[in-house]
């Protein structure tokens, strides 16, 4: 699961990685387009072509995390498209995965709206018939030539939804995103501790300031989520990314059950345990425990990328950020590009959704998606970081794309899988249950998810 938030600065450099970077394991190139409703999109829309739709209302849906980019977005669009007013309707991440498919199935459904890659999110929407495939946008705009397959299978679809990373495109994101390790500068001064450069100078860290009686990791886990994030980086340092990756995708024969994923979970049982993460960090929000470490508490917290702007700006540049190196010298970590963004397949104003996408995803928008703290996935190398911390953020972020390191989320592996894992963190972090326990509960309800998918398949033929 991602809480969404926002990154950093690429442009060229990044644009090459991307060219070169991990592929979601499954089945390759895009399909046929299919079940497009409306103008098919033959070449980019121009503002004549949607001039020609006289007034309209663009109706867009978005996780809460976009509002300063939408804020900066809208006045670009509606001065380019003067007969567009783009109405904007934000909700809380958690807020909207509960409710974005009522809302797309509805008989006022949004225009565009944002999902969430994997089975939890996008699937059902897919499968409901809700979304318009974009082979044909992607193929107007270039995106194949920006992305790598790999990099665009994330999107990638059956079209009844079975089958995650491969099939018609149906969403895009103009920015990508990681989890990795944010820490007080003035707290490891005072410490007498270097920022870790890779794991198990990490691990050494987090032992030292619990040995001067610092608390070492921040945590809130009142969403269930955070603390799965934490395993999976953990993981990350030990399991191939292609067999997380090919688990989540829904590959079979794949497994979570494996050596690596139980030594993670038993790891962080044991920071908790040892009082790593504090006391009630069950009852305490993801933003809360972000406020709690820029006003001291803890040396380190792991969470995603995205917190960077707020932390800079809280902390007053008393804040820096690493990703800790794998044995071999590579990075890995949860990871993906941002939350989806998809058009309607009801909708009745293509034209107008489609030039919303292509501003968006512009290199001319890329530095303003770079000064709101995110990281743009386009743009030159002129874009630039928004604060010292965005930056590092950003260099780390092009050497997690090069080593092929992004894993993605443990929660798109099926539609019940965001509960599954949030509920066996839970257990596992109290002592309620074991580490093997923890990997085996994952595994469990992936195996069931695919038993559901292929008798689904077969009542369907």
């Amino acid at each position: 699961m991602k809480k969404p938030r926002w990154n950093r600065v690429a442009g060229i450099a990044l644009t090459a990685l991307l060219a070169s970077a991990c592929s979601v394991p499954g089945a390759g190139g895009p399909a046929a387009s299919s079940g497009i409703q409306g103008p098919r999109i033959t070449e980019p829309v121009t503002p004549e072509d949607v001039a020609e739709m006289g007034d309209t209302t663009l109706r867009v849906l978005a996780d809460a995390g976009e509002e300063n980019t939408l804020k900066k977005l809208v006045p670009l669009y509606e001065k380019k498209y003067p007969n567009v007013k783009v109405d904007v309707a934000t909700k809380g991440f958690d807020d909207l995965m509960k409710t974005v498919v009522n809302s797309m199935s509805g008989s006022d459904a949004p225009d565009l709206a944002q999902g969430n890659q994997g089975y939890g999110t996008d699937g059902p929407l897919v499968e409901a018939g809700l979304l318009r495939p974009l082979d044909d946008v992607m193929r107007a705009y270039g995106w194949e030539n920006t992305f790598t397959d790999g990099a665009l299978k994330q999107f990638r679809w059956s079209p009844d939804g079975s089958i995650f990373g491969s099939g018609s495109l149906y969403g895009i994101s103009p920015a990508t995103e990681f989890v990795g390790v944010f820490y007080n500068t003035k707290t490891l001064d005072k410490l007498g501790i270097e920022p870790p450069k890779t794991y198990e100078e990490f691990t050494r860290a987090l032992d030292k300031a619990k040995d001067a009686g610092t608390q070492p990791l921040m945590l809130g886990n009142a969403e269930k989520y955070p603390a799965s994030q934490v395993i999976g980086l953990v993981q990350a340092q030990n399991v191939p990314s292609r067999d997380v990756r090919s688990w989540i995708s829904g590959v079979p024969g794949a497994t979570i059950a494996d050596q690596g994923t139980v030594d993670a979970a038993k790891t962080v049982q044991d920071w908790a345990k040892g009082g790593y993460f504090g006391k009630g960090y069950d009852g305490i929000s993801s933003d809360d425990a972000v406020t709690k470490f820029s006003q001291g508490q803890g040396a380190f917290l792991i969470a995603g990328s995205w917190n960077a702007p707020a932390l800079q700006e809280s902390m007053k540049g008393e804040v820096g950020f690493t990703l800790p190196a794998r044995a071999d010298g590579t990075r890995a970590s949860v990871g993906s590009m941002g939350l989806g963004w998809h058009i309607s397949a009801k909708t009745e104003n293509t034209k107008a959704a489609v030039a919303f996408l292509d501003m968006l995803m512009s290199k001319e928008f890329a530095q303003v998606i770079a000064d709101v703290g995110r990281t743009p996935v386009t743009g030159g190398r002129d874009v630039k970081a928004a604060s010292p911390v965005v930056e590092q953020v950003n260099d780390i972020g092009l050497k997690l794309l090069a080593d092929d390191g992004q894993n993605f989320y443990l929660d798109w592996a099926s539609t019940t899988m965001y509960d599954t894992v949030g509920a066996t963190t839970q257990d596992l972090l109290s002592g309620r249950g074991t580490p093997e326990g923890f990997a085996q509960g994952l595994q469990k309800d992936w195996l069931a998810f695919a038993k559901k998918q292929r008798a689904d398949a077969e009542d369907a033929s």
